[in-house]
């Protein structure tokens, strides 16, 4: 009898050695386990933590760009602006004549549009796409004012009333654009009118017999279209227009000149075009 207490009494004591056993196996294990897992938690906290400042840190960076940006942009569409205006009204100064009316061969100052083209280039890192578009026609319409050499070495004068008053009609629309540009407003028909403007004046601005340019019908401008006649022709054709753009276009890729006339009428077709936009 006292034999099978001591085998029952060793194999109690064994049993509850190797219970004894598993358990603090098993806490340690957990243990273990515990503290990988807090060791990670931490390492990502600290990573997460890094990179949320990293990001905050870009994010004020980018702020920094984006303020410092359109600050310069604003004053590069005030001085641009501003010239223009002066350049205008020292064209009517010395172009208009109470008594005679409108001296049609008085061209814009040369020194102030030489001021505006300086504006232009200083601030052009300012300007996206839209604005150089604008500007273009504006400096298109001054240097039209200028007289024309002749193959004999003549200088003959053009009828400046014309490309003053296309002036008058665009510095308006670069000012509203402008405006767009820095939020204060959003208009798509600003931009459709200076892309009629500037497509219609392309093709009849330009000579190539193989393609019938400059156009003829109701496209074909007369000396007596201003600018917003001009515009209310092409609205009104704008079709042919598109048409005869995309012609006149792919006619100079082929030819490979006239690289500013290309880029024109790129822009044109860009702007003109409603649902899908002509690669550049």
């Amino acid at each position: 009898m006292e034999i099978i207490l001591n085998i029952v009494s060793g194999g109690l004591s064994g049993a509850l050695l190797v219970w004894l056993l598993r358990h603090w196996i098993s806490e340690r294990i957990k243990e273990s386990i515990k503290h990988e897992y807090a060791q990670r938690l931490e390492a990502y906290k600290a990573e997460l933590n890094a990179n949320i400042q990293s990001v905050l840190h870009e994010q004020q960076l980018y702020q920094l760009r984006t303020s410092l940006f359109f600050e310069h942009q604003r004053l590069a569409f005030a001085s641009i602006l501003s010239q223009i205006a002066e350049t205008k009204q020292k064209w009517f100064e010395t172009g208009y004549d109470s008594e005679l009316g409108w001296q049609e061969q008085v061209p814009v100052p040369t020194g102030e549009y030489d001021k505006l083209k300086k504006a232009y280039y200083d601030h052009q890192l300012f300007l996206d796409q839209d604005c150089i578009f604008a500007l273009d026609l504006v400096l298109e319409a001054m240097s039209d004012s200028f007289p024309v050499q002749e193959g004999d070495g003549t200088l003959h004068h053009r009828d400046c009333e014309e490309p003053y008053e296309r002036l008058v009609f665009l510095q308006e629309r670069v000012a509203l654009l402008f405006q767009e540009k820095i939020g204060l407003r959003v208009s798509q028909e600003i931009k459709t009118e200076l892309a009629l403007l500037g497509a219609i004046r392309l093709l009849n601005r330009y000579h190539f017999k193989d393609i019938d340019l400059p156009v003829k019908g109701p496209l074909k401008l007369t000396a007596e279209d201003k600018a917003f006649d001009a515009v209310i022709k092409a609205e009104k054709n704008k079709a042919e227009l598109v048409s005869k753009l995309t012609e006149f276009r792919n006619h100079l890729e082929k030819e490979g000149f006239f690289h500013d006339a290309w880029e024109m009428a790129t822009r044109c077709l860009n702007l003109l075009s409603a649902t899908k936009k002509i690669p550049t």
